[in-house]
C-alpha cells in the first residue's frame, strides 16, 4: 500500500484504517534453535536422578498418567519438580492405546480433570505408545493445544505451521546412543526445534543413563538452544503463526493490532519477543501497560493479552545519512530511516542501525538480505543534473532461477533481473537500463519482485555527451591504421584491433559491430601519435 513510507506511515492516512501485519516474532526467542526434554509415564526414577536441573537454567516436561505408575501413587516428587517451573503434562489416565477402543473422554479428559484438582492445568498431552488417528486427535483437540507423538527425527521447522496434533519427538530406546542425539541438536541449531522423548532415567525402561540426560541437556546449552518445556516452545511457534499476520488499526497518533488466541486451551501466559516496525520512538502498550524495549529494539510483549497499542508522535522519515548525490551510488542499506517495507524481519543483527529490515555483511560491507516478494526500500536522491543515468545494480541470489528488482523514481521505472550464482555472496553488476531525472529532491524506491535476493548497491551513471561522438573529427594525417581498445565503463577490456579510418566516428562503426548496446570508453591511437580517449554510446 502506498502509505507505507515509514513502514507505517509516519502521517497516518485516516483513509486507510488498516494494514498489513507490523508484528514479526523473534524466531525461537531469540536462539539459533530449540530443545525440549520429555519424560513419559511419570516415573520416580526421573524425579529421584534429574537433580542436576536444579543447577541449571532450564525446564522439562514431564507427561504423567494420574490412574497408573509411580505419580498416581505418590505425586509429591512430581508436582515438587512443578513448582520449581517445570512442566506436567497429560499422559492419559491408565496409558491406554487411544486407538484401540479406549473411553476417550474417560482417559484425556479424566486425566485432564485429575491434574486440575491437583491445581495443574495441562495444556499438553503426548500419546500412549504415540498411537493416534484422526478421532484421537479431535478428542486432544478438545483438552489441549499441542500433542506430541515420535516415530521421526523429532525436528519442527519454523517457517511452515505444524500439525499440532502431532508434533514428532526424537525416541530415547536402550539401543540409543548420546552422539545420534548430539546430530539432532546440533540440526536445531540451524533453526529448528527439537523434541527428545525419554522415560526411565537409570532406572525403569528405556533407560536413559542420568549422565547421558545431563550430557545432552548441557550440550543444547552450549549450542545456544532455548531449552524449555514442551509447551512453552510449542505455545511461542504457534502464537507466531497468528500474530505474524495479525493486522494493524490506525488510531490518530498511532495503530492497535489485535488478535485472537488460536487455542482455548492455550497457556493463560505467552511472552513473546518480537519486533515491531513504526514503534521506534514510541510508545508500546498492553491493557495500560507500558512495555519497554529490549537493548536489541525487539519488545516482549503478552501474546495472550491478545492486544497491543503503539502511540506517539509519528517518526520523522529522513535520509539516513543526508540525501544521495546523483551521479553517484545509492548504497541499499542506507534507505531513509524507517522508509520500507520488510514482510520478515529477520536480519543478521549487524548493529549497522536500529531500523534494521534485513541488513546482512556482504557485498562491499553491508547489503540488504531476507528479502520477500512485494518488500521495498525508500532513498532521498538529490540529483545534480538533469538527464538520463544508466542504473547499474550489484546483487546476489542462491534461487536456482534468477529474480528481479524493479528501480523507480516518480513514474519512471525499469525492472532487471539478478543472475542466479548459486549462493547468497556471489554478487553480479547489471545493467538495468537507464532512468531520465529531473534535477532536484527525488525519492528512489527499489521494490523486490523475487524472494531471497540479496542488493548491495544501485548506481547511476552520467552519460550526458556519449550518445554521439563527433563525426567529423580527421586524423591530422588522413585516413591511417589506427590502434583502437574499448572498454566497459568498470575498465574492463571489451575488444582491441587495428583498423584503417580517416575519423574517430570511421574508427568506431568499424569496430562498434558485435557490442551490445550501451556506454563504452575508447581508446585510440594513429602509428607514431599520442593516445586519446572518448566516451561512446551505442543505441
Amino acid at each position: 500500500m502506498e502509505c507505507f513510507k515509514t513502514s507505517l506511515c509516519a502521517a497516518f492516512s485516516l483513509a486507510v484504517s488498516t494494514f498489513a501485519g507490523p508484528i514479526t516474532t523473534v524466531p525461537w526467542n531469540g536462539h539459533p534453535g530449540a530443545a525440549t526434554f520429555t519424560f513419559d509415564d511419570g516415573l520416580h526414577s526421573q524425579t529421584n536422578n534429574l537433580t542436576f536441573l536444579d543447577n541449571m537454567d532450564v525446564k522439562v516436561t514431564f507427561f504423567v498418567c494420574t490412574g497408573t505408575m509411580d505419580f498416581s501413587t505418590n505425586s509429591q516428587p512430581h508436582l515438587n519438580y512443578a513448582k520449581k517451573g517445570h512442566e506436567i503434562g497429560n499422559h492419559t489416565v491408565n496409558h491406554k492405546n487411544l486407538t484401540q477402543g479406549a473411553d476417550l473422554n474417560s482417559e484425556i479428559g479424566g486425566a485432564a480433570t485429575k491434574l486440575r484438582s491437583m491445581g495443574l492445568e495441562a495444556t499438553s498431552l503426548a500419546t500412549p505408545y504415540c498411537a493416534q488417528n484422526a478421532t484421537v486427535k479431535n478428542a486432544i483437540n478438545q483438552e489441549h493445544f499441542i500433542n506430541r507423538g515420535c516415530g521421526g527425527g523429532g525436528l519442527t521447522g519454523w517457517d511452515n505451521e505444524p500439525d499440532w496434533m502431532q508434533i514428532d519427538s526424537h525416541y530415547w530406546q536402550a539401543s540409543s546412543n548420546v552422539a545420534s542425539f548430539k546430530s539432532s541438536l546440533d540440526q536445531a541449531a540451524s533453526g529448528k526445534w527439537h523434541v527428545q522423548l525419554n522415560h526411565g532415567v537409570a532406572g525403569n525402561w528405556d533407560v536413559i543413563s542420568t549422565a547421558d540426560i545431563k550430557t545432552l541437556i548441557e550440550y543444547a546449552v552450549s549450542k545456544n538452544l532455548w531449552v524449555a518445556t514442551f509447551s512453552t516452545v510449542g505455545a511461542y511457534l504457534r502464537a507466531h503463526f497468528t500474530i505474524d499476520k495479525a493486522t494493524a488499526t490506525n488510531t490518530a497518533n498511532g495503530f492497535t493490532v489485535k488478535w485472537t488466541s488460536p487455542h482455548a486451551h492455550m497457556p493463560k501466559s505467552v511472552p513473546l519477543r518480537v519486533k515491531i516496525q513504526g514503534a521506534q520512538g514510541k510508545t508500546v502498550s498492553q491493557k495500560g501497560k507500558e512495555v519497554k524495549p529490549n537493548s536489541d529494539g525487539t519488545y516482549t510483549i503478552e501474546f495472550m493479552a491478545l492486544e497491543l497499542e503503539v502511540s506517539g508522535e509519528p517518526i520523522e522519515v529522513k535520509p539516513f545519512k543526508g540525501a544521495i548525490e546523483i551521479p553517484g551510488t545509492v548504497e541499499a542499506e542506507n534507505y531513509d530511516t524507517y522508509a520500507y517495507s520488510d514482510a520478515d524481519g529477520k536480519s543478521d543483527e549487524t548493529g549497522y542501525r536500529s531500523d534494521d529490515a534485513g541488513i546482512v555483511k556482504g557485498g562491499s560491507g553491508y547489503a540488504l538480505g531476507y528479502t520477500s516478494a512485494d518488500d521495498y526500500f525508500e532513498y532521498t536522491l538529490d540529483v545534480k543534473k538533469a538527464g538520463k543515468y544508466k542504473v547499474v545494480i550489484n546483487g546476489a541470489t542462491g534461487n536456482s532461477t534468477a529474480s528481479s528488482v524493479t528501480v523507480s523514481v516518480g513514474d519512471k521505472k525499469i525492472e532487471t533481473e539478478i543472475p542466479s550464482k548459486g549462493d547468497w555472496n556471489t554478487y553480479s553488476e547489471v545493467e538495468a537500463g537507464e532512468l531520465e531525472l529531473a534535477a532536484g529532491k527525488r525519492t528512489l524506491r527499489l521494490t523486490i519482485n523475487t524472494n531471497y535476493i540479496n542488493i548491495d548497491w544501485i548506481k547511476f551513471v552520467d552519460e550526458s555527451g556519449t550518445t554521439n561522438i563527433a563525426r567529423k573529427i580527421a586524423f591530422e594525417h588522413g585516413p591511417a591504421m589506427v590502434r583502437y581498445q574499448v572498454f566497459d565503463l568498470n575498465g574492463q577490456l571489451i575488444k582491441s584491433a587495428n583498423v584503417m579510418a580517416g575519423s574517430v566516428s570511421e574508427a568506431w562503426n568499424l569496430v562498434k559491430t558485435g557490442l551490445r548496446k550501451g556506454a563504452y570508453v575508447m581508446r585510440y591511437s594513429e602509428a607514431g601519435q599520442g593516445s586519446h580517449v572518448v566516451k561512446v554510446r551505442l543505441q
